[in-house]
C-alpha cells in the first residue's frame, strides 16, 4: 500500500514537472512569435503574443519576465499607450533590481527615459537617464556613449546646454576611443546642434563642418540630410545666407534621392524663405498636406490596431483565468494527495510502534514473574497434599472400585500430589550467538550507541549494524529493548 502511494506521489511531480517544461517550450515559441511580430511592424500582435506568454513562465524565472515586461513596454509605446509602456517598464526595472545585474538595470533604465521623453516629460526622462549611466558598465564604452548621447538631447530639451555639451561630448571621445567613425560623425553633429542651442554659432560652425565630411565619407546620407539642416540654420543665425542657401540645396537633393520627405519638408521651407520663390511655397504646402493625410491615416490605423489589441487583451485575459483555474486545481489535488500519503505514513507508524510495544511487554511479563505469585501457588498445592495425606486410609482404591463419588476423590488427590511436583522448565531454543554478538549484545545492555560499540572494538559502524540485524533475525526481536529483555533472561548479561 505504502509503494503504491509513493508510485502515486512520485507520478504527480513528474507530471508538474513536464507541465512546467511544457510552459516553458510554450513561452520560447510565444516570444520568438513576438520578435516577428515587432521586426514586422505589427506592435498590436507583439502585445498579444507577450501578454499570453506571461501565463506560460514560471513563478522562479525572474529573468522571463524581465524579458517579457521590457517587451510589453516596448510595444506599448510603439502603440501610444504611455500608461502601459510606463507600468511594464517598472515592472521590468523592479525585475532587474532584483536580480542585481547592472547592465540589465541600465538597459531597463534607459528604456523608462526614452518613454518620458517621447511624451516630453523631459524632467522625469533625466531622472531616469541619470540612473542609466551610473548602472551602465564603465567597460562598455558603446552603451555608455549611447546613454550620454541621448542624456544630451534631454538635457538640450530642457536647455540646460552646459550639462547637455559636456555630456555629448563624453559620447564622442568614448566613440573616438572606440574607433567608431559612424558614431564619431553623429556625435559631431549633435555637437554641434547643441553649441547652436547654447547661442555659440562659431563653434557650432566648426562641429557642423566636420561632421558633414565624415558622413559623407562614410555615406550616411540620413544623418548627413539631417546635419545640412543644422548648418542651414546656423548659417541663417550668423546672416551668411548664401551658405545657408547652398546647404538647404544640398539637403533637398539628398532627400529626394533617400525618400526622406520630413527633411525635405524642412529644406523646402529653408529654400523658399532664402529664394522668396513661390514656386517652391507651393511644393512646400503640397508636401505639408501630404504628410498631414498620412498622419491622419495613421492615426485612424493606430486606433484600428488599439481595438484589436483591447479585444484580444480580452481573450487573452479570459485565456488566464480559465489557466489559474486549471493551476489551482491541480494544487488542491496535490496537496489533497499528500495529506492523505502523512496520514497513511503516521497511520502505518502508530501500527508499527504499538506492535513493538505489546511484544515488549509480552517478554517483560514473561521475564519479570513476581516471586510472591509462584510462593502463593506453592503454598496452595501443599495444603492440597496435607489435606489428601490425612484421609482415611479404608477409602477405596483402584483394586477395589467403590462409588463415583469415591472415585472423584481418588482423582483430587492424585491430582494434588502431582501439582507439587516442580514443572519442567521449558526447554530454551537452540540459539547459536557468536563471541562477536555476544559482545554487542553485552554493550547495548550497557545503553551504548552503534558509533560507541564499533570505537570499542575497533570495527565499523555498518560492522555493528549488521550483527545487530543478525542478532535481531536470529531471536525474533525488532528493537533494543527487546534485546536487553531476552539478554537479561537468558542470563547473557546481570543486571
Amino acid at each position: 500500500m505504502i509503494r503504491k502511494i509513493l508510485v502515486s506521489v512520485v507520478l504527480i511531480f513528474s507530471a508538474l514537472s513536464l507541465l512546467k517544461a511544457a510552459n516553458v517550450k510554450k513561452y520560447e515559441e510565444l516570444y520568438a512569435k513576438y520578435e516577428d511580430s515587432y521586426d514586422a511592424g505589427d506592435y498590436s500582435g507583439s502585445v498579444a503574443y507577450l501578454e499570453q506568454a506571461l501565463t506560460y513562465i514560471h513563478s522562479d524565472s525572474i529573468f522571463c519576465f524581465s524579458d517579457t515586461y521590457n517587451g510589453l513596454a516596448y510595444a506599448y509605446w510603439r502603440l501610444g499607450k504611455f500608461d502601459k509602456a510606463v507600468d511594464f517598464g517598472q515592472k521590468a526595472l523592479d525585475c532587474d533590481l532584483q536580480i542585481g545585474d547592472s547592465a540589465r538595470i541600465s538597459t531597463s533604465l534607459s528604456i523608462m527615459a526614452a518613454i518620458f521623453a517621447h511624451q516630453r516629460l523631459f524632467a522625469d526622462a533625466e531622472q531616469y537617464m541619470r540612473r542609466s549611466i551610473d548602472y551602465a558598465l564603465a567597460n562598455d564604452s558603446l552603451i555608455l556613449a549611447t546613454r550620454y548621447s541621448v542624456f544630451g538631447e534631454i538635457l538640450s530639451a530642457q536647455n540646460k546646454h552646459a550639462e547637455a555639451i559636456s555630456s555629448i561630448i563624453q559620447a564622442y571621445k568614448l566613440d573616438s576611443i572606440g574607433n567608431r567613425a559612424g558614431k564619431v560623425a553623429v556625435r559631431l553633429s549633435q555637437l554641434g546642434a547643441a553649441y547652436m542651442q547654447s547661442g555659440d554659432y562659431k563653434k557650432a560652425e566648426t562641429c557642423l563642418a566636420q561632421a558633414t565630411e565624415k558622413l559623407k565619407a562614410i555615406g550616411n546620407n540620413t544623418s548627413l540630410s539631417i546635419n545640412l539642416i543644422a548648418q542651414t540654420k546656423n548659417y541663417m543665425a550668423l546672416g551668411r545666407n548664401a551658405d545657408a542657401e547652398k546647404a538647404a540645396a544640398e539637403c533637398l537633393q539628398i532627400t529626394e534621392q533617400i525618400g526622406q520627405r520630413k527633411t525635405k519638408l524642412d529644406a523646402l521651407r529653408f529654400l523658399a524663405a532664402l529664394r522668396n520663390s513661390p514656386q517652391l511655397y507651393k511644393q512646400t504646402l503640397s508636401l505639408s498636406d501630404s504628410l498631414y493625410n498620412e498622419q491622419i491615416s495613421q492615426q485612424i490605423a493606430d486606433f484600428e490596431v488599439r481595438y484589436a489589441t483591447a479585444e484580444k487583451e480580452r481573450e487573452i485575459a479570459q485565456q488566464q483565468v480559465t489557466i489559474e483555474r486549471q493551476q489551482s486545481a491541480l494544487i488542491v489535488l496535490v496537496i489533497v494527495l499528500t495529506a492523505i500519503f502523512i496520514a497513511l505514513v503516521l497511520v502505518f507508524i502508530i501500527r508499527r510502534m504499538r506492535r513493538d510495544i505489546e511484544h515488549t511487554e509480552k517478554m517483560a511479563r514473561e521475564l519479570f514473574v513476581t516471586p510472591a505469585q509462584t510462593g502463593v501457588q506453592t503454598e496452595k498445592t501443599s495444603a492440597a497434599t496435607q489435606q489428601a495425606a490425612s484421609e482415611p486410609a479404608s477409602q477405596p482404591t483402584a483394586e477395589q472400585p467403590g462409588d463415583a463419588a469415591d472415585q472423584n476423590v481418588l482423582k483430587q488427590q492424585e491430582r494434588a500430589v502431582a501439582d507439587t511436583q516442580p514443572a519442567e522448565k521449558p526447554e530454551q531454543p537452540d540459539i547459536q550467538l557468536s563471541p562477536r554478538e555476544i559482545q554487542i549484545i553485552c554493550a547495548c545492555s550497557q545503553g551504548k550507541l552503534s558509533k560507541e560499540i564499533a570505537d570499542e572494538l575497533g570495527i565499523s559502524k555498518r560492522t555493528v549494524e549488521n550483527h545487530k540485524y543478525a542478532i535481531y533475525q536470529k531471536l525474533g526481536i525488532c528493537n533494543n529493548t527487546e534485546l536487553i529483555l531476552y539478554a537479561v533472561k537468558h542470563e547473557i548479561v546481570k543486571m
